[in-house]
């Protein structure tokens, strides 16, 4: 997970502009300031990078970060690539 959270944790801080300090692992993403579209443009951003479909019971921002780095890693489990993109 290490790996998955630090790369969700990117996402949050460059693309969405999220301050760094604010992110922790027990944090939702409504906590953190994301909106629906913020929400939208994150799904479409680790869609990209790790080529894997986040289901809308995940994309919630309701849900807390830890969630969706453990729903990333195992949609990842399940569909292994020989290669990732950062």
């Amino acid at each position: 997970m290490p790996e998955t959270y630090d790369a969700l944790r990117s996402v949050l801080t460059s693309s969405l502009r999220v301050p760094d300090d604010a992110i922790h692992s027990e944090a939702t993403l409504e906590q953190l300031g994301l909106d629906s579209m913020a929400l939208t443009e994150m799904v479409l951003i680790l869609h990209e990078r790790f080529a894997v479909k986040i289901s809308s019971e995940y994309a919630a921002l309701g849900r807390t970060v830890t969630e969706v780095a453990d729903h990333l890693d195992a949609l990842l489990a399940a569909n292994p690539r020989t290669e990732t993109s950062s």
